[in-house]
């Protein structure tokens, strides 16, 4: 059961911490950069950045306490789990993405000035 406890903390973890990272680490700044360059035809709304990563951040607490309840004694191997792929999301932060580049472009063009 080990195993598969496992396998569910990295691909749970990739969803979570992908959705957590991303919008706190990457995009957050990244859109503060572009309106202190002007590049934006109004401010993007915190609450746009912060929505998906406090949902994210509940469902990961709650899946650490669903392990810890029914099989306690997999939680070690759960959080082993979701350290990995935590270190794997924050090591692609600083890496230039065209899909990452896309879908910011894409999930904010409301706001983005015509280039």
């Amino acid at each position: 059961m080990g195993i598969v406890i496992f396998i569910i903390g990295l691909v749970f973890g990739l969803f979570a911490f992908s959705q957590i990272i991303y919008p706190l680490f990457s995009a957050w700044p990244r859109a503060k950069k572009l309106e202190r360059e002007g590049k934006l035809k109004r401010p993007i709304p915190i609450s746009t950045f912060l929505i998906a990563p406090i949902i994210w951040g509940v469902l990961m607490w709650a899946s650490v306490l669903v392990i810890g309840k029914f099989w306690p004694e997999n939680l070690n191997t759960y959080y082993i789990s979701l350290v990995i792929i935590l270190f794997v999301v924050i090591i692609q932060i600083p890496k230039q993405n065209r899909d990452l580049e896309a879908d910011f472009k894409d999930s904010w063009k409301q706001y983005l000035k015509e280039e």
